[in-house]
């Protein structure tokens, strides 16, 4: 919450000294405000529409030869044997 809290309060700032030190047109912020949006919303269609592909190919092979290899006894394990 206090990151969306300083985001919002340090985003304001920048647009109120652009507008009131830069003369910048507020119309001009209005562009860069939408255009800032679709970028994101790009941004995250990317990502739901990689992330599926990209787990496809990360998936671990079923005939890897690490998943066969039998997992070495613990300590704990040695000691219980004992016991």
């Amino acid at each position: 919450m206090v990151r969306l809290l300083s985001t919002v309060f340090f985003a304001s700032a920048f647009i109120w000294v652009a507008i009131s030190f830069f003369d910048v047109d507020i119309e001009v912020m209005k562009v860069l405000f939408i255009y800032s949006v679709i970028f994101v919303v790009l941004l995250m269609l990317t990502g739901l529409v990689f992330s599926p592909i990209f787990g496809f190919f990360r998936r671990p092979r079923k005939s890897s030869l690490l998943v066969k290899t039998p997992a070495k006894p613990s300590f704990w394990d040695k000691i219980s044997r004992v016991l």
